[in-house]
């Protein structure tokens, strides 16, 4: 079997229905002039050609008969002033028959035709319908028209015919067309590892082609895109394995001034610097994990205690703040006191925030962290008085390793800090949003979390 074209498979359409219509016709007509041919159907020429046969034989008889009435007229007897005699038409309609035929000198009146006979004493006058009519009286009355009945018959036979062939043809090009979205389907399911099958029409297998051709071109595509997430991934792994020496080294440093003697201000710093070297060992934990693959990365959800983690937070902060002597406003005074998540993660993703709000804040700026409940979600709110975001960044800064000239994410942060920001709040339902402040002109982060 061949390819074929839509024009073969449209004329092959005209021309089954053009049959089907012409055997409807073929049909319905033999079939009409077979009843004709056997009485069943009296049409108009014959029932005329009775009429003229008997009306010698109507106009001499002695008294008139039905049965002498050819058949299927219906018939009228009047006197010579008008008077109705007698018939198969009854009397209330006489007088309609007589001023029509009579009075008026007409044939015709509506759909039936007369016939005037003039007998001696009386006129005979027959009505029959100006239609073929059956010769069954029970169809008669119920189909007056055999010739409305044949035009209404090849009308429905030819609908009926018309919706099966369409219906056909529809569900042939249905397979077809079914074909093309199956391959569709797959390509947007990434589902790229398959053989496309043949249609055998021409213009399917046209728009199949170029879909393989994408579908050839996407997977090369998603290739080079999964070789690079994997190349960066070992990086990343790499790099954090790397930091993991002078990390040991800052730490044990630390732990060595505590063995020296230190004033209360260098003991702070030692702590901080400690603190901040085991707070650094977790996120190269952590990195070496998401490096495998962020996206496959499981929170740990607990219940977590709201004051402790900000307290937790604000110890961190204070001493970041404190390097830049930047002032910090902290209202947390509105929040539940317990909420469902992964305690390390928003520590994480709200030192990330802060981290960055104070790198971008100049010396001696202001930093203000709030918290807001509205229904079941809270509402994190860090502002500072720093330049702000670019549009660019407003845009594009949670994006993994964006680094726009104007961005937030510096260098120093190798563009990961407010994705990775952004990736925990996602973990959690939740979303943030960059913004600049109307009031102070520098950055606004909303962190929106529900709980």
């Amino acid at each position: 079997m061949g390819v074929k074209k839509l024009r073969s498979i449209f004329m092959r359409y005209a021309l089954c229905l053009a049959l089907a219509v012409f055997m409807v016709i073929a049909v319905n007509v033999g079939a009409y002039l077979f009843c004709v041919s056997i009485g069943a159907i009296y049409p108009l020429t014959s029932i005329s050609t009775a009429i003229e046969m008997e009306k010698d034989n109507l106009r001499s008889v002695r008294q008139v008969e039905e049965s002498e009435i050819p058949y299927p007229c219906e018939y009228v007897i009047f006197t010579k002033d008008g008077q109705y005699a007698g018939g198969s038409i009854g009397w209330e309609y006489s007088t309609a028959i007589w001023n029509t035929c009579m009075e008026g000198g007409r044939t015709r009146d509506g759909s039936y035709l007369y016939s005037v006979i003039e007998r001696e004493d009386e006129i005979l006058i027959l009505r029959y319908r100006m239609t073929a009519q059956f010769g069954n009286a029970a169809l008669r009355s119920i189909f007056p028209s055999a010739d409305w009945l044949l035009i209404v018959t090849i009308l429905l036979e030819i609908l009926l015919s018309l919706i099966v062939i369409s219906f056909i043809f529809g569900k042939y090009l249905g397979k077809k067309i079914d074909k093309l979205l199956a391959v569709v389907h797959k390509i947007e399911d990434q589902d790229l590892e398959f053989e496309i099958q043949k249609s055998r029409l021409f213009e399917v297998d046209q728009a199949l082609d170029a879909l393989d051709h994408m579908r050839l071109a996407l997977r090369q595509s998603l290739e080079r895109q999964w070789y690079d997430d994997k190349m960066r991934q070992e990086q990343l792994s790499a790099l954090a394995h790397d930091l993991k020496t002078p990390l040991t080294i800052i730490r044990g440093n630390a732990e060595l001034l505590f063995d020296t003697s230190l004033s209360a201000e260098q003991r702070e710093c030692a702590e901080y610097i400690e603190n901040s070297s085991l707070q650094m060992q977790d996120y190269v934990q952590t990195l070496i994990e998401a490096a495998k693959s962020w996206d496959s990365y499981k929170p740990c959800m607990k219940k977590v205690n709201m004051d402790s983690l900000l307290q937790e937070l604000k110890k961190r902060i204070d001493g970041l703040c404190a390097v830049k002597n930047i002032l910090l406003h902290w209202d947390c005074g509105h929040h539940p006191s317990y909420i469902t998540a992964d305690h390390n993660l928003l520590i994480r993703m709200f030192t990330n925030v802060l981290s960055n709000a104070v790198e971008h804040t100049p010396q001696g700026g202001e930093i203000t962290f709030e918290v807001e409940e509205h229904g079941n979600e809270l509402s994190f709110l860090i502002t500072d008085t720093g330049k702000g975001f670019s549009d660019e960044s407003l845009k594009h800064a949670t994006e993994e390793f964006y680094m726009g000239d104007d961005s937030r994410n510096s260098k120093s942060h190798y563009g990961i800090g407010l994705y990775v920001a952004a990736s925990i709040a996602k973990k959690h339902n939740g979303k943030i949003i960059l913004e600049n402040s109307a009031v102070v002109g520098g950055a606004k982060v909303t962190i929106q979390i529900p709980y």
